[in-house]
């Protein structure tokens, strides 16, 4: 009977999730959303690059939110631009970027980093003004006519999306992780004394980050302030700091209130609360963390990179899930970190709530769905159960039961 439910579980989940393995470099993958793929705002995107001799990896994560447009749109055109801008940088360089040269040329990457991803989020809200110059003119026929003719560039824009990627050189063993958001790019390593080591790559922006936090007051009036809510959620509407898209945080309150509003669907959020809050955009930035990371002295079996998006900062933290009103406080790099191992530490099991199943994937064998399954319920059948229970889910009756829009990339420093 047992064994029913678990399997019955399991076939609930799978239903709700893609995995992806990768034949070439071992790339791992999920995504899942319990109320079904079709539901999901997350993006993932797996990359292999040859330039002038080289393999270059890109491993993207991307976490829409107010739809799935900017996601989709930013995951299918920005790793282009990447790719293009880092070719015709190695090609100034004479076609060279590696052990040798990489420490003269770090910051340059770094840069053009940074510079690419704020060109590329500003190309967005400049195709806006293209569209409609002054929406303060517009009448509601007009706002109509536009939101139907151009919806497709207009939800672009309203639509947001976190970034969270890792540029891999895998020849030369060295990379570059950038974010913008709350979703993560973590390292996890095996040290001399054969402990694992987890190490966070990008820094997170969410107001909940003290430097986020003040920085945003700093920039608004005092006659704007209380800025947050009490769940730090920016004049009570989103809590990260940082997103590509979501402009109508970035432009003049009349773009919302004559033009997104308008947007199908839009009619779903409650707009009209926000629109006398926008006084002085922006509120939300675009500017990436970038990081560099040399690997060669980490690369060595046990060695992983993993990107997640905040779906699984919700399932460690465990506050709207199986722990109601309690956060656990842990890191979500260092838990991750942890379930990646064979040999897992009692600790996460506590962390958690729950007994776990190292290779929870089974003959999958993908280490994504393996971190996937165990922060879902690991080998408690009851929480694999609750995780795909609409009733449960659509509870509105007592503290909400959510499962976040949740994707994973894991890759093995040494499947080279």
């Amino acid at each position: 009977m047992a064994e029913n439910r678990e399997r019955s579980a399991r076939q609930r989940i799978g239903k709700n999730y893609i995995g992806y393995k990768s034949a070439i470099l071992s790339v791992n993958t999920v995504t899942f959303q319990p109320r079904g793929v079709d539901k999901n705002h997350d993006r993932i995107v797996t990359d292999l690059w040859h330039l002038f001799d080289q393999r270059w990896l890109f491993l993207a994560v991307f976490d829409g939110h107010m739809g799935s447009t900017a996601a989709d749109y930013t995951s299918k055109v920005l790793p282009t631009i990447i790719r293009r801008k880092l070719r015709a940088f190695i090609h100034s360089k004479g076609g060279r970027l590696d052990r040798q040269n990489v420490a003269e040329h770090e910051h340059e990457v770094t840069v053009l980093l940074k510079d690419v991803i704020e060109r590329f989020d500003r190309s967005i809200g400049e195709a806006v003004v293209n569209i409609c110059p002054r929406p303060w003119e517009l009448t509601e026929e007009e706002s109509r006519r536009l939101a139907l003719e151009h919806t497709e560039v207009l939800e672009r824009a309203f639509t947001g999306t976190t970034l969270s990627l890792a540029l891999i050189n895998i020849d030369q063993r060295f990379m570059w992780a950038a974010g913008v958001g709350d979703s993560s790019v973590g390292l996890s390593t095996v040290g001399s004394d054969g402990k694992v080591q987890s190490q966070r790559l990008c820094e997170m922006h969410t107001f909940k980050n003290p430097k986020e936090y003040y920085r945003a007051v700093m920039a608004h009036s005092y006659a704007e302030q209380p800025l947050f809510d009490w769940e730090d959620r920016i004049l009570g509407w989103v809590n990260v700091a940082r997103a590509i898209g979501g402009f109508s945080l970035k432009m003049h309150a009349s773009y919302l209130a004559n033009l997104f509003r308008y947007l199908p669907g839009a009619d779903a959020f409650p707009l009209s609360t926000y629109i006398p809050k926008i006084v002085s955009p922006p509120y939300v930035i675009s500017e990436p963390s970038v990081h560099f990371t040399d690997l060669q002295p980490v690369w060595k079996p046990g060695g992983k990179i993993f990107l997640f998006t905040d779906g699984v900062d919700n399932l460690v933290d465990g506050w709207l899930v199986f722990r109601p009103r309690e956060h656990s406080g842990a890191d979500p790099i260092h838990v991750v970190s942890a379930l990646l191992t064979d040999h897992v530490d009692p600790q996460i099991e506590h962390i958690l709530g729950h007994p776990i199943i190292p290779r929870w994937s089974g003959r999958e064998n993908n280490r994504a769905s393996d971190v996937l399954g165990n922060l879902l319920g690991g080998a408690d059948v009851e929480r694999l159960e609750m995780v795909t229970d609409m009733n449960r889910l659509d509870d509105e009756t007592g503290w909400p039961f959510h499962i976040d829009d949740t994707s994973i990339i894991v890759w093995p420093l040494t499947d080279t």
